[in-house]
């Protein structure tokens, strides 16, 4: 089915291609566009032969290695006009980058969000705020996690939002420490809990928080909720935004910022009509979750992944009948099977799980899927070729589209993973390059850069 010249003479080989094959087809029926009417190959993104490339051939000589992270900015840049046509005509983006931009990498992505007009950004960290700042950015930047007294000062001195869901902090202290450098009253944001059950003040609980910050002098600068639901339940996420509709009415004319609308809410269409949305991943291309009828509802909408693994063979080898591959001798070979190393390994980012036939690699001359054989070991993988590479060929070990097998939302279905996590766990031992309008824009190199 997807002409990789399999022998499946073994009982061995059954229990590891046939799952590939099975999902093989599910990948040609899904990209397109079959009788189901899945996803239309516009839709689901990722580059062509000719458009990467060129551009892998000119990186693997700039990074001297096999093996590189490919971010692609242009849809970065795609991606916030989606979010601008989802949201209402006056509501702003608060572009949120923690962990790193979802695994991009952050000032490579941020410098992108503030060319296309993102007037907020967002982190979970109080060092990721700071780190922002040092880097020269000076939009408002809010802290997502609850404020601590140990980061008050961080947090004033270089000018962050914190969240609270409380005052104990801010009551713990002077009340003349709360001010930036300028002399102006530290600015909070209140994360109201309106089902999430993780942080956030309860909203019968609001009235006296907002009454305490007012007698501590403190400026309140939004208030917002968080989802709780997947992109296919929004009738929960909808009775979140009724509560928090209904807590914050009292406060609407105050002058402060409301925003409930993460990925999710942005895909639901629930709380963009508000001061600003909130995105994380819909930045990147990420959908929030990995169960397909969401990531349909995601794709549709016009979002593109931005990150990408590109590998190319480090060696390959034809080997006969009856050799075992990689640790613990996991796999045989039944006939005479071309079998590739690639440089990247769990050490990486690559699951370990990934290994025999769980995870493959995409060929991206012909679109076929390699199974990786044998072990996802520290510092490289197997995988089956049909044939013998050619000297210009190009790998993706993550592809930046909605594939079943070899995507993220793909891998984290099949690892049972959270989307973000996929993206999320690459190291800083692959060197990123990174793209606009078709050419490299920009290297950090291996351990060069802070993600």
């Amino acid at each position: 089915m997807l002409g990789l010249g399999v022998c499946l003479k073994s009982n061995l080989l059954r229990q590891v291609w046939l799952p590939v094959l099975r999902l093989g087809y599910f990948v040609r029926n899904e990209m397109t566009g079959g009788e189901s009417g899945e996803l239309s190959p516009s839709s689901v993104g990722g580059p062509t032969s000719a458009s990467l490339l060129p551009l892998a051939t000119e990186a693997f000589l700039k990074v001297r290695a096999p093996a590189f992270i490919h971010v692609n900015l242009d849809a970065v840049a795609h991606n916030v006009h989606v979010l601008k046509r989802l949201s209402g005509p006056n509501t702003g983006i608060m572009g949120v980058v923690k962990g790193g931009a979802y695994g991009s990498g952050l000032m490579q992505v941020v410098t992108v969000l503030l060319e296309e007009g993102v007037q907020e950004l967002a982190v979970a960290t109080v060092a990721e705020g700071v780190h922002l700042r040092q880097q020269g950015v000076h939009v408002p930047i809010t802290i997502l996690s609850n404020l601590l007294t140990c980061e008050l000062q961080d947090v004033t001195q270089h000018r962050l939002i914190p969240s609270v869901s409380w005052a104990k902090t801010l009551a713990s202290v002077p009340s003349d420490s709360l001010v930036y450098p300028d002399g102006s009253r530290l600015r909070v944001a209140i994360n109201i809990d309106t089902g999430m059950s993780r942080y956030g003040v309860q909203p019968e609980d609001l009235p006296q928080l907002v009454s305490t910050l007012d007698e501590l002098n403190v400026t309140i600068n939004s208030m917002y909720t968080h989802f709780q639901a997947a992109f296919t339940e929004k009738e929960k996420n909808q009775t979140q935004l009724n509560i928090f509709l209904q807590a914050t009415e009292p406060y609407k004319d105050r002058p402060l910022v409301r925003h409930v609308a993460a990925t999710t809410g942005c895909v639901q269409g629930l709380g963009t009509h508000l001061d600003l949305i909130r995105p994380g991943g819909a930045i990147t291309g990420l959908s929030s979750g990995s169960d397909r009828d969401g990531v349909h509802l995601f794709a549709k909408c016009g979002f593109r992944p931005a990150m990408s693994v590109v590998v190319k063979p480090a060696f390959f080898k034809l080997l006969p009948p009856g050799r075992f591959i990689g640790y613990d001798a996991t796999y045989q070979t039944s006939c005479d099977e071309w079998i590739a190393n690639f440089t990247t390994g769990w050490s990486d980012g690559l699951s370990r799980r990934l290994s025999n036939g769980v995870g493959a690699v995409k060929r991206v001359k012909t679109g076929e899927l390699c199974p990786i054989v044998g072990r996802v070991s520290m510092d490289s993988i197997t995988a089956r070729l049909p044939e013998a590479p050619g000297d210009d060929e190009v790998f993706q070990v993550m592809t930046d589209d909605f594939h079943e097998v070899t995507s993220a939302v793909g891998m984290a279905r099949n690892l049972g993973a959270a989307v973000y996590e996929i993206p999320g766990k690459w190291s800083t031992r692959l060197a990123r390059v990174y793209s606009r309008n078709g050419k490299i824009a920009h290297i950090c190199h291996s351990f060069q850069y802070t993600c």
